[in-house]
């Protein structure tokens, strides 16, 4: 029985550390809380892209001189090298968003480590290696972790989610009104092609964010911009 005890106690040891990043998450991510609260500062991230709904969101952007961060899958920088050229050159922030999008939680971790790094190679044209870092589905495992440590990357998650993923989309007032209540955030979308419904809902959110940013003097700054 003792001995059954004693593997079962090192397994949960195993797995508190193999997932330890989570915690380190959920810290990091209190400290930015409180700056983005403290500076009144609204980040506008979007991950998956560049597609087809991505000028579309250039466009509005541009209309109110506002510069957003682009989390990019490396498979879909190849088809779309001049949106990304365009996101460059509009002065917006570009970071990895690996490759195939591999759940990390969910995935042998050689597997995840060559997917991240295959992000980064096909990215290589316009950041670079040590450049910003958002995991896919936000989750990390101590060798995800290590290999971004040894890259010297930054990572970044959110503090408001969209909901853009959800089976039932949220009103985008109500999002607005969570960044209005928390003084400030980093707001996770989406600019990946998905149906008219889903695009028009980010741009119309992407709208109603800056219009509250307005409304409450919030800086709008690129992820980039903010203490590491």
């Amino acid at each position: 029985m003792n001995s059954n005890l004693l593997i079962l106690a090192a397994a949960v040891a195993c797995c508190a550390v193999y997932f330890s990043p989570w915690l380190w998450r959920r810290y990091r991510m209190a400290r930015v809380r409180r700056k983005m609260a403290a500076d009144r500062i609204l980040s506008l991230t979007y991950d998956d892209g560049p597609s087809g709904v991505t000028p579309q969101l250039l466009d509005l952007l541009r209309s109110r001189g506002a510069r957003a961060t682009f989390f990019m899958l490396g498979r879909h920088v190849q088809q779309n090298s001049s949106i990304v050229d365009r996101i460059q050159q509009e002065g917006h922030d570009i970071g990895c968003h690996s490759d195939q999008h591999l759940n990390a939680w969910k995935t042998l971790p050689w597997k995840t480590i060559a997917d991240i790094n295959a992000g980064y190679q096909r990215l290589s044209h316009w950041i670079q290696p040590d450049g910003m870092f958002r995991p896919p589905h936000g989750k990390m495992t101590l060798p995800t972790c290590w290999s971004i440590h040894r890259r010297k990357a930054p990572v970044w998650w959110w503090t408001i989610d969209s909901g853009d993923t959800r089976n039932v989309l949220p009103q985008p007032a109500d999002v607005a009104e969570q960044l209005r209540r928390a003084g400030g955030g980093i707001v996770l979308m989406h600019d990946l092609d998905r149906t008219k419904e889903r695009n028009q809902y980010v741009l119309e959110l992407t709208a109603l964010l800056l219009d509250v940013a307005q409304q409450e003097s919030f800086n709008v700054a690129p992820l980039r911009e903010l203490c590491q």
